[in-house]
This record gives C-alpha cells, structure tokens and sequence, in this order.
C-alpha cells in the first residue's frame, strides 16, 4: 500500500488540529464517583489468522439469497456486541487482534480485520464495526442504563486504503473537499437517541492513531450504534467502506 501523504505539512498539522473537534484525546470522566468498567474484547477466542466473525449456530435463518445467517454475541463485563455471520459476508461487530496496518483488495480477508494503528488501543483485541442493515448494535449494561463514558477509536486500513488509493467504488483518492464520519448514537431506556460525531477524514488529513471520544453527552443510555455518512456518496448509499475500530469502550455504573 502506498504511503505516500495526501497533501501538503500545511494541511497536514493545521487541517487536523482544526478539524477532529467532536472527539479529542483527553479524557473526560463522568463525575459522581460510580464504578467504571473498560470493555477490552480480551476474552473472545480468535481464529487463526486473528480475528473472529461469529459462527454457525442453532439460530441460523434464511438470509433470502440460498444461504443461512447466523445472530452471534460477544459479552464481557454485562455488555453484548452483535454480529451477523454468513459463510459470505458478515456484519455489524467483529473482534481481532491483527497488527498489520494496510489493506489490499486482493486479500480482503483477513485485511478487513486490520487497523491503521497496527494494534489495539490496549491488551491485544480490539473491536471492528462495519456498517449492516440487520440492526447489530451494541446492548451496554444488559440492557439496563447506564453511562458510556467514551471510547477510543481509529481507522480501518479498509476505509484508509479507499482514502489514500481510491477504489471501484468510491473512485479516486480523497482530495481537501471529501469527509468521512462515524456517528455514534445512544438510545436510551424511552427510546430517545442522542448522538456524537467522529470525524474518521476531513481537510486532506484521517485518523491514523487511537483517539479517544467522550460520549458521556449521551447521557444514560441502554444501547449504542453506529451511521457512516461521508463525501463519497451515491445513490445507493456511502461508496467508501463503511468501517471503524473501537477498544476501550467505558462504562460507568
């Protein structure tokens, strides 16, 4: 994968102090003294090229094409991520532990596991979501509210390789006009949603370390999920590839 930098040192340092204003990298801790617990997806059992997508199981349906999908969660700490696995694609939430930071079309899996970091934010796994229309989500304090404090994000190599190199779908590399965000929307136990944005490109610059982003504007919620929205869009919907890596995530209680 090329290296090369999209633009100019200019862009580079003064874009990126301007632009990534919704999430920063200081910590700002939900007062009140309540227990914190930190999700670090350390537990999961990963395959052997490192990352894990579900399985078959006993809940398998119909997914309409021939096929079978099959409902899959990883918990830890009284919170469940949800992930969608097929013999063909996958969708929502997968887990891995991969250090490689670039991505090539020719073997997007197990590249699609990979972030621009080449680790995690803590212990060795990490969270990879990507955009699905099964509704995967992630259910904080089963199901129960409870304050997300924040968590720490970074980009996919998969999203970065369209940003950098463009691609079939997303066309040629990002310029200073294109974006790309992630927003994080809370739900809580009435069904009223509260949202937080991050910016993953902007300004001829993209994420390229863990960040952390403060959601405890969220307020008390019981579940947490994930819109993509950028630059890049046609009339199917967002062209570049709709990925981002969490680890960390806070929970207060």
């Amino acid at each position: 994968m090329k290296t090369n930098k999209l633009f100019g040192l200019a862009v580079l340092v003064c874009g990126f102090a301007v632009s990534f204003t919704s999430c920063s990298n200081d910590d700002n801790p939900v007062s009140g003294g309540l227990e914190k617990k930190t999700i670090s997806f350390e537990d999961q059992k990963l395959n052997s090229d490192g990352f894990w997508i579900g399985e078959e199981n006993d809940k398998g349906i119909d997914d309409g094409w021939g096929g079978m999908m099959y409902p899959c969660t990883y918990s830890e700490e009284n919170l469940t991520v949800n992930n969608t696995y097929c013999v063909y694609y996958w969708g929502g939430f997968a887990i891995s532990s991969r250090t490689e930071t670039t991505y090539d079309p020719l073997t997007q899996t197990p590249d699609q596991y990979n972030c621009v970091a080449g680790k995690a934010h803590s212990g060795k796994n990490f969270l990879v979501a990507q955009l699905s229309y099964n509704g995967e989500k992630i259910v904080v304090n089963g199901g129960q509210p409870a304050w997300v404090e924040g968590l720490w994000f970074t980009n996919s190599a998969y999203a970065v390789n369209s940003i950098l190199n463009g691609d079939n779908y997303s066309g040629p590399k990002f310029d200073e006009t294109d974006w790309f965000k992630c927003t994080v929307v809370g739900k809580d136990q009435f069904g009223s949603t509260t949202k937080v944005d991050i910016d993953l490109a902007k300004d001829g610059d993209y994420v390229k370390d863990w960040r952390y982003c403060d959601l405890s504007k969220l307020g008390k919620v019981t579940e947490l999920s994930f819109e993509f929205s950028g630059s890049r869009t046609g009339d199917w919907g967002l062209n570049t590839p709709a990925y981002i890596c969490i680890d960390d995530i806070q929970i207060v209680k």
